[in-house]
């Protein structure tokens, strides 16, 4: 019966050392990832892509490209930078996957211009 009550106190002791993790909601910047990576990726997941926009396709539809390939990325008027930005200049994109039936695009939440 000694043996059944100290197993059970050292196995309450030791649940909130097995319960640590890191928080991962909003406030947390998700790691760099590629494009390639981001269009297998599940919808809603948090992304951060560096890269180059490519083209405008629609007023907010943008084709953004890194080394892994391109995809298109959803930026409205208020979240483009205030800085001016070309096919040139290297950005920080993040934001979260969109899945769609036929397409795979990124919602962007804010756009950076790197320098």
């Amino acid at each position: 019966m000694k043996a059944i009550t100290v197993l059970l106190a050292a196995a309450a002791l030791s649940l909130p050392f097995a319960a640590q993790a890191e928080f991962a909601g909003p406030g947390v910047p998700a790691a760099v990832t590629t494009v390639a990576a981001a269009q297998k990726a599940a919808d809603d997941t948090p992304v951060t892509l560096e890269g180059k926009i490519v083209r405008q396709i629609d007023h907010k539809r943008y084709e953004f490209r890194d080394a892994t390939g391109t995809m298109t990325v959803k930026i409205s008027q208020k979240r483009l930078p205030a800085k001016k930005f070309d096919q040139n200049s290297k950005l920080r994109i993040v934001g979260e996957v969109d899945k769609e039936l036929t397409s795979t695009k990124v919602d962007a939440k804010l756009v950076e211009v790197l320098p």
